[in-house]
């Protein structure tokens, strides 16, 4: 089975087809950017239902390090101005062994540094 990670440009912008052995994923980054778009009470209760419906990768203390030692790699390079929710998402990816389902052209960068695939949604 493989774990799809997924961005909240995925989830807003991109089509989820995926296979039938693909687990489409969320981490707690994602839950909170997608519940933030909610207009009022009523659609963030239906949406923190419908996000519900995902496997939740946890994110812990060795998120957080491997977000902050990538970054620190992407600094030497110059490209360390990724948005810290990317860079989570990105991090959580690796620590599960998930990809990242995106439309977003962070994760291409993100992935020289981290191991994990970025797919872009359609």
């Amino acid at each position: 089975m493989r774990l799809l990670l997924l961005d909240k440009s995925a989830y807003v912008r991109g089509a989820l087809e995926v296979g039938e052995d693909d687990e489409l994923c969320l981490c707690a980054i994602t839950r909170l950017e997608l519940l933030y778009s909610a207009r009022d009470a009523e659609a963030y209760a239906r949406l923190e239902t419908d996000l519900d419906e995902f496997r939740e990768l946890r994110m812990d203390s060795t998120t957080f390090e491997t977000a902050l030692t990538a970054q620190r790699e992407l600094a030497a390079r110059g490209q360390h101005r990724i948005s810290l929710p990317d860079l989570l998402i990105a991090s959580c990816a690796q620590q599960h062994a998930a990809d990242v389902l995106h439309v977003d052209r962070h994760f291409d960068v993100l992935a020289d540094v981290l191991a994990f695939t970025p797919l872009r949604a359609n």
